[in-house]
Parts: C-alpha cells; structure tokens; sequence
C-alpha cells in the first residue's frame, strides 16, 4: 500500500510494544528528527518531533525495553561515503499519543573498532542489547555490539560479535533492515531482494532454516526497513524511487519462532 510523501524516504519501521495496531517510521537523512506513527494502512497517525537529536542519517530504528518501559531506538548510523567520525544512536521513551509534542531524546555516540562503516540496521534485545550491522557496501557484513550499559554523551567503541559475509555484497543483496521479536527469540535481517530470519544463540546470530523469503514480487522501488509484530507479521517499508513512491507491505509470516 502506498505511504504518504511525508514519507518519501522512509528508511525504517518498527511495531509499538503499547499499541500493536501503531507503526513508527521515520525519513532517511536531512529531514527534521521527526518519529511518524503510523496505522497499518500506512496512514499517518501523528508526528512526534525529537529535541536534542540531529537527523544527520537515520537509516533504521527499533522499539524496545528501557529505565521508562519501552522506547524508540533511532539508529543515525548511515555512511555511504564511510567518512564519519562517529555515529550515534537515539532513545526516546515511546508515546502512547502523537499530538505533535516534542520529546527529549538522550544521543549515545559511537564509533566502530576499525573505521567507519556504512550502517543501515539496528537490534534491540532484551537487556537491552544493541546490535548494528553494516551494509556490505565495501567489506563483509559484519555485527557489532554495544558494550552496555548505555552511556549518554559518552563516545563508546563498538565490539565486533561476528562477519555474516566474507566479503562486500552486490547492491540487489546489501543489507537495508533488521528487528528483533519482543522475546529476542526471533530476528530478521532484510536486503532489498530478500528477508531472512534467525536466531540470537550464544551471542550469535543463527540463520533459520529455509526461512527466507524473495521480496522481489513485491516491486518495492528501494525496500528499507523491516518490523516484526505480534502474532507473525511483518512490516515491510521502501523508499521512493524510479518513479514510484513509498510504500509499506504488512505480511504474514505465520509462526516462525516455534521453528527448531
């Protein structure tokens, strides 16, 4: 279904853990630091502008535990010319209302152990634990950790957890997305010709077996983000491209964390 051109880059979505029937997504860089709630016909519910956050490249964002219950995670890690000094992740306690009211977002800097790195997804485990992945743009894919706890303000180098990839990938099979289930028993990492799902075991992620499924029948014109919801759905975003607009896909993946 289509999305408003409000959103015409969306590069994230991620499911409401207090409002199963309520979406977040957001505009890739250059945009105001602005949260979209949307339903899940892809209309606008409201916007929830964020103070002390600068959308320099917000490329995924996440729902997840926190002091507060539950909170957004707004990853502004996107680095195509990989040249970034640092990145910097967002958490701002998710709004059961979207009146337009500004929230206070606490910035946790980070940098990565060996260089910039183009990212364009993130995971919120329970704990919370954070993961980053990058994007295979010029090396193997590669999963990295916040050593917690959160630090607000503090620059903090990230852990290298595993390489998915050996080597950098083509554009069709660059990573654009990722979420995590409200257990963290189940993940999913998207592309833009593919969705896979895992397991997080023994600090590791485990692909599924013969959970992967081709997005290329849905004609997205650049698919970005991806949010796991109750009850096996999934939400897909693509931002605008070649003629097409934004668009958002609600599928049914059925019961894929009882698979072994």
């Amino acid at each position: 279904m289509a999305l408003p051109g409000a959103l015409r880059e969306t590069s994230g979505v991620a499911w409401s853990r207090i409002k199963p029937d309520v979406l977040f997504s957001h505009n890739d860089g250059g945009h105001n630091p602005t949260l979209f709630a949307l339903d899940l016909e892809g209309d606008i519910l409201g916007e929830i502008p964020l103070t002390g956050a600068e959308n320099r490249d917000w490329e995924d964002l996440a729902v997840g535990e926190c002091p507060a219950g539950s909170c957004v995670y707004v990853a502004d890690v996107g680095d195509n010319g990989e040249v970034r000094d640092h990145v910097t992740l967002y958490r701002v306690s998710e709004p059961g209302v979207y009146d337009g009211t500004a929230r206070d977002a606490e910035a946790f800097p980070m940098v990565l152990p060996h260089g910039p790195r183009d990212m364009e997804s993130l995971l919120v485990l329970p704990g919370p634990e954070i993961l980053l992945i990058t994007k295979g743009r010029s090396d193997g894919v590669t999963v990295f950790r916040y050593p917690p706890p959160l630090r607000p303000g503090e620059i903090v180098t990230l852990e290298t957890v595993q390489t998915l990839t050996d080597d950098r990938l083509s554009i069709p099979k660059q990573i654009t997305g990722a979420d995590a289930s409200a257990d963290g028993h189940l993940i999913a990492i998207r592309s833009y010709e593919s969705l896979r799902f895992y397991r997080w075991n023994e600090a590791r992620l485990v692909p599924l077996a013969g959970a992967t499924v081709a997005l290329r029948t849905l004609h997205e014109a650049q698919g970005e983000g991806v949010g796991l919801g109750p009850g096996g759905r999934v939400a897909l975003t693509s931002e605008a491209a070649m003629g097409r607009g934004p668009s958002l896909t609600i599928l049914d993946c059925g019961d894929l964390g009882g698979r072994p």
